[in-house]
């Protein structure tokens, strides 16, 4: 595994930090971050400054885009799979139900375990 240099955290102020942030977030995502690593929680922290940002900024993604669900769901009838087929990677049949009812959103770790386990791109699983 590639190391990734990994700058001080600190609040995003305008566009360069911010797109230099996604690229770091794509950068650590495609490395393989390990559970309960400290690139994991650097991730995770990463990607809250990069949320305020957006929320500050007044980013929205556009609505014709299709959201995290639609893209679970178009994998699944590509690859003749079932929602059964997602606990292994979501956790129990009751998540796997929640998220895909849109009642709950996909974490950072199910985002990852997706891409590892299906190969979706982690762009497409971030609503």
């Amino acid at each position: 595994m590639e190391t990734i240099e990994r700058p001080s955290l600190k609040v995003i102020t305008n566009e360069l930090e911010y797109q230099a942030s996604l690229e770091l977030i794509k950068d650590l995502m495609s490395s393989g971050v390990k559970a309960n690593s400290d690139n994991e929680n650097y991730l995770e922290v990463l990607s809250i400054l990069i949320e305020k940002y957006e929320e500050e900024k007044g980013y929205k993604i556009e609505s014709s885009l299709a959201d995290s669900i639609e893209v679970l769901n178009y994998y699944l009838s590509e690859n003749g799979l079932q929602q059964k087929d997602l606990v292994p990677v979501l956790g129990p049949a009751s998540r796997v139900s929640e998220i895909m009812n849109r009642k709950r959103s996909l974490s950072l770790k199910q985002i990852k375990r997706l891409n590892q386990a299906y190969n979706i791109p982690v762009e497409l699983l971030v609503d």
